[in-house]
Formats: C-alpha cells, sequence, structure tokens
C-alpha cells in the first residue's frame, strides 16, 4: 500500500476512534507532506481535528482528533520539550540541524516521534513525544564529538519560536529553478542541477522538476543553502520580472 494513503487511513481511524470512545486522539509528528497529503484528502473533511506542533509555525505537527464542543475540555497534547546544550560550551563544536538528528536517530529513535528542532547558538530545542522524553534525557549524551545534556524544558521558553527574517528576491518567474537560482546566488543552470539531484525540497518532498511552480505559504529549502516560507510576488517591474517575498529560516 501506498505510504501516503497508509497515513491517510491511519489519521481517519484515529477521527473515528474519537467520536466513538469520546476522548481526544493524537497522531505521531507528521512532515508537511503528510500534513498536506490529509488536508486534500476527501476523508478529512468529514472530521473534526486540527494540526499541533508545540509552537506557531511549527513544520512538523501532530493531529489532534476531536471536537472540543462535543467533548467539553480542551485537549492536552502528549508532547515536550528538551533542551540540549553542551557541556562544555567553550570548545562544543558548531553543530547543525543534521548533527543533531542523526545524534537522536542513533539512538533508536524514529523520526515520527521527534517535531521541529530549533538551533540556538550552541544549543538545541525540540519538540518529542511524551512518551520518549526520558530516554532522552537519559541517553542523549553526544552529538558528533560534543558532550551534551539533555533537559526538559517548559512549552513556553522563547528559544522555540523560530527565527525568520524578511527577504525579497528578483526573479523571472515563480518557476522553482528561478525562485532556487536567485536563493542561492547560482545560475538557472546549476538551479536545475541541484533539482535534478534532489537537493530542492518543498513541504519536505524532493522536486525535480524545473517548471514546478510555488504557491504562498510553501515551504522551500536547498541542502548547503537553507530554508524559506514563500509568500507570492510583491510586484512586477517594467521588464516584466518579479518582486517575491520570503521569510527566511535564520
Amino acid at each position: 500500500m501506498d505510504s501516503s494513503l497508509q497515513v491517510t487511513r491511519h489519521l481517519l481511524d484515529l477521527c473515528r476512534r474519537s467520536e466513538r470512545i469520546g476522548a481526544w486522539q493524537y497522531s505521531a509528528f507528521l512532515s508537511p507532506a503528510e500534513q498536506e497529503d490529509w488536508v486534500r484528502s476527501p476523508e478529512a473533511a468529514g472530521c473534526s481535528w486540527s494540526f499541533f506542533g508545540g509552537y506557531e509555525g511549527a513544520e512538523r505537527r501532530i493531529l489532534v482528533a476531536g471536537d472540543e464542543s462535543q467533548l467539553g475540555f480542551p485537549p492536552e497534547p502528549p508532547l515536550r520539550v528538551i533542551a540540549v546544550r553542551p557541556v562544555s560550551p567553550k570548545y562544543a563544536e558548531e553543530l547543525s540541524h543534521r548533527d543533531y538528528l542523526g545524534a537522536i536517530l542513533g539512538l533508536g529513535i524514529e523520526r515520527s516521534l521527534i517535531g521541529d528542532i530549533l538551533i540556538r547558538e550552541k544549543e538545541a530545542w525540540f519538540f518529542c513525544l511524551e512518551s520518549i522524553a526520558a530516554f532522552l534525557t537519559d541517553s542523549l549524551t553526544q552529538v558528533r564529538r560534543t558532550g551534551v545534556t539533555a533537559s526538559e524544558a517548559p512549552s513556553d521558553a522563547p528559544e522555540l519560536q523560530p527565527r525568520l527574517a524578511p527577504l525579497r528576491i528578483n526573479v523571472a518567474s515563480e518557476r522553482l529553478d528561478a525562485v532556487v537560482s536567485a536563493f542561492t546566488g547560482l545560475s538557472r543552470g546549476q538551479a536545475a542541477a541541484l533539482l535534478s539531484s534532489e537537493k530542492v525540497f518543498v513541504n519536505s518532498r524532493p522536486v525535480v522538476s524545473k517548471s514546478h511552480f510555488l504557491k504562498e505559504g510553501d515551504i522551500f529549502s536547498v541542502r548547503g543553502f537553507g530554508k524559506a516560507v514563500y509568500h507570492g510576488i510583491e510586484r512586477e517591474t517594467r521588464k516584466n520580472r518579479l518582486w517575491v517575498s520570503l521569510q527566511k529560516y535564520v
């Protein structure tokens, strides 16, 4: 069975179970692509549900199945926040998102149990399902060659808000190769090569077609160059080029 169909059926089962037993039901973390598949499915229209990732603007989120007006009480999503700090900040490496994720997955943790990972200087903050929080605080002691400590943190910590910088770029069109070229500072040919080598992602899915058109709200990333939210056209120039608006993750 197609994996996206499996996810959709699982989320539908959660919604039906919530209706049947009169209790909130929660999924594991879903990628933006899985969320998009669910939103577009006909099954979603007949259910009461919402997404929750721990903070506003979260990329990876869980599905919360249920209707507060019927259940009579608000949901309590089973999420926890983990803060990861170096034992010796002075000697800590400059660690990337991939480094932290690799260390977590190296403990045998499935990706669906972990939400967004936010890096703040030499620290990282991330959401996880409640069921694995204690294991992570006990077991996550090293990221690459840097010794770290992992501890639970409050869910309203200011470090949990993503840092986004506004960005305007001038492009020939909203085609993905044009946007990637301007975003990275590379030529259109080099941007096309990144696409064909599956290094460009839109809503967590690799896109190889250079003629793919971005739409408002799409999150795209280029491996090695960063990630941004696409907000669409601001205005057209006299030479029929476009100024488009982005927010880049920093």
